[in-house]
C-alpha cells in the first residue's frame, strides 16, 4: 500500500502523540505510587556534641503494642542497626539484662535517675537509651494484602547528668516505601522494624 508524504507524516505524528501520552500516564502512575512520608520526629539537645558520647547501653524497649514479642524484636533491631551505624560503642545486651535483673528494674514502671547513673558507673557507658513500641501489627483482612504498621519511640539520656540528649519517634507503614507497581513495598514486620529504627538512628549525630 502506498502512502503519500502527508499521510506518512500524519501516521508518524499519531505514533509520536501516542508515545507521549503513554509516557505521561506512566509518569502520573509513578507519582501516585511514590510516598512522601514525613521524616522521623526528633529533639536534639543544642550542645549534644559537647557531651562527647562514645559508649551507650540500650535497655529493652517497653512494649505498648498488642504483639507480645514486639518489644524484644524492636530492641534487637535497634541494637543491631546502632552497632552497624558505627556511631557509638554498644554495651553487650547480656550485661544490660544482668544489670536489670540484679537491680530488679521493671521497664514498664520506668527507670529513675538513680538507676541511670548506676548504669553509667557499673557498665561504664556515657549514655543510656530507653524506648517503647507503640504499634507493631499488620493491617488488612487478607494475609496476601496485609500491610505492616510500626510506631516506635526512643530517647538518649546522659548517664552522669541525666539530661535528655535526644528524642526520636518514627511511625511507618510498609507501603510508605512503595513506588510504582508495588516496587519497594515492605511486606513483613521484621523488615519494617529494621527500617524504622534505622531511620530513627540516622537522626542522631
Amino acid at each position: 500500500m502506498y502512502f503519500s508524504s502527508n499521510q506518512k507524516y500524519d501516521i508518524w505524528n499519531l505514533k509520536y502523540c501516542s508515545y507521549c501520552i503513554a509516557i505521561f500516564i506512566l509518569w502520573l502512575s509513578f507519582l501516585s505510587g511514590c510516598s512522601f512520608s514525613p521524616s522521623p520526629n526528633k529533639f536534639l539537645k543544642n550542645d549534644f556534641e559537647e557531651y562527647k558520647i562514645k559508649r551507650v547501653a540500650v535497655l529493652p524497649f517497653y512494649n505498648r503494642s498488642t504483639t507480645v514479642a514486639a518489644g524484644g524484636i524492636v530492641t534487637k533491631a535497634f541494637i543491631g542497626e546502632l552497632y552497624d551505624s558505627g556511631k557509638f560503642e554498644v554495651e553487650f545486651p547480656g550485661n544490660v539484662k544482668k544489670f536489670i535483673v540484679r537491680e530488679r528494674i521493671i521497664i514498664r514502671k520506668g527507670i529513675g535517675s538513680d538507676h541511670i547513673k548506676l548504669i553509667g558507673k557499673r557498665l561504664n557507658v556515657d549514655a543510656v537509651i530507653i524506648g517503647y513500641v507503640k504499634k507493631y501489627e499488620s493491617e488488612g483482612k487478607k494475609k496476601t494484602t496485609q500491610i505492616p504498621v510500626i510506631s516506635v519511640g526512643a530517647r538518649m539520656i546522659h548517664a552522669d547528668s541525666c539530661s535528655i540528649l535526644w528524642i526520636g519517634q518514627n511511625s511507618r507503614r510498609g507501603d510508605d516505601y512503595e513506588t510504582i507497581f508495588g516496587i519497594g513495598r515492605i511486606k513483613f514486620l521484621a523488615d519494617l522494624s529494621r527500617e524504622v529504627v534505622k531511620e530513627l538512628i540516622e537522626t542522631i549525630p
